[in-house]
């Protein structure tokens, strides 16, 4: 346990510096196969900030009663959600003769959602669900600066790619997150 609470706050220390453009900022993940694995340990810790998310949302949509089955269905979409992405990306990455950077952008992009999805959990709270009044939409459009351009330099600088590629990326990452909830988000 407490190799894994090194490595969680050694990889949030790195978010950091990769927001301040340290140029060391990748030596805080580990860059390994257990590594990767243990990056997934991200998607039960910031699971909390996304029923947050969903909670005030259906509240503030007047979409009740919200079942077990809908629960289910949330869930099963978060979960394929982080498994697909890094898969394409690893995929993607191969293809391009770019396997060695696969591993260097999936960590710490796993990492940075805890700050990420909290900050979203924060916004969409204080702001009632859906940006209900102007503190939350400027906290909801805050959240997303900081989300779109922590994973443009996670991008551009794991992958070592231009500033338009790692643009790219953050596209395909967004598309591919929203056509995923939209498909199955119809199952019912």
């Amino acid at each position: 346990m407490a190799t894994l609470t090194s490595e969680l706050t050694k990889a949030l220390f790195g978010i950091w510096l990769i927001l301040k453009n340290h140029p060391k900022a990748e030596n805080f993940f580990n860059i390994s196969t257990a590594g990767f694995w243990r990056s997934f340990i991200a998607a039960i810790l910031v699971l909390p900030a996304n029923v947050i998310i969903t909670a005030v949302g259906i509240s503030a949509s007047g979409e009740m009663p919200y079942s077990i089955s809908d629960g289910a269905r949330d869930l099963l979409i978060y979960t394929i959600n982080w498994l697909f992405y890094p898969l394409i990306v690893i995929h993607f990455c191969r293809y391009l003769d770019l396997e060695d950077k696969a591993l260097k952008y999936i960590i710490p992009y796993n990492w940075a959602s805890i700050p990420t999805g909290y900050l979203f959990a924060f916004a969409t709270l204080i702001g009632g669900g859906l940006g209900s009044n102007h503190l939350g939409a400027g906290l909801l459009f805050l959240a997303y600066a900081f989300a779109i351009f922590l994973f443009f330099e996670i991008a551009r600088r794991q992958l070592r790619v231009s500033r338009f590629a790692a643009v790219g990326v953050v596209v395909f990452d967004f598309l591919f997150s929203i056509t995923l909830i939209s498909v199955l988000g119809f199952i019912r």
